[in-house]
């Protein structure tokens, strides 16, 4: 017998919109309100607004919620956000569209979203709070580390290593193999034929080195 899950979600802007969505996808949950850093929310959202997320654990109690979903798209708040959630003891839901297409040996880690379109193939593992978002595609074999996001349209190939944080921008292709480092972004539409070093940033096609950040 199933579990109903009540969930809180930190954030208020488009990508909550679409994570909303995704996590009433499953009928087994119900989406009790919203928080957000200044107490407002985007037009039409699907969830009442309770109050600023400084008082998400107040909020949490007084609505009974059982689980929480940082609904952030800039990797560094979201991590800040889930490390908070976790330290006070509070339960992540992962959101999961049904539109979207899991392998069964994939796993999809706590607090992570996977959305319309998206595709995770054969033994790829998705990370605590990652984002694999509207229409990426991950082949077989990948990791995609904790908190890192793939934008929408991303094609990845299968083996490929991508690091905690790190950003594959919108319509980026990787080929197989690859590892791309921690902190690092990948721009939109670029094509990576060669790793990537952490803290790296890098465009074009083939994509070549932009910026290195030392520290």
């Amino acid at each position: 017998m199933s579990t109903q899950r009540r969930v809180l979600v930190v954030g208020a802007g488009g990508h909550a919109r679409v994570c909303i969505e995704a996590l009433l996808d499953d009928e087994d949950t119900t989406v009790v309100g919203c928080v957000s850093s200044d107490g407002s929310a985007i037009s039409g959202l699907d969830a009442v607004m309770l109050g600023l997320d400084a008082e998400l654990e107040e909020i949490a109690a007084a609505h009974a919620a059982t689980h929480v979903f940082v609904a952030i798209g800039d990797n560094a708040t979201r991590a800040q956000m889930m490390a908070r959630c976790w330290a006070s003891g509070l339960l992540m839901a992962s959101a999961i569209s049904r539109h979207s297409m899991l392998s069964w040996s994939a796993a999809v880690s706590e607090g992570a979203a996977v959305l319309p379109g998206a595709v995770v193939n054969a033994a790829t593992q998705v990370g605590q709070g990652a984002i694999i978002n509207t229409g990426a595609h991950i082949d077989h074999d990948c990791d995609i580390g904790d908190f890192a996001h793939i934008a929408p349209g991303v094609a990845i190939a299968g083996g490929v290593s991508i690091g905690t944080r790190a950003f594959i921008g919108i319509g980026a292709r990787v080929i197989p193999g690859i590892t791309i480092g921690h902190d690092a972004t990948v721009g939109a539409g670029a094509v990576v034929i060669r790793d990537v070093p952490a803290g790296a940033t890098v465009v074009g096609v083939p994509a070549r080195l932009l910026h290195q950040r030392t520290r």
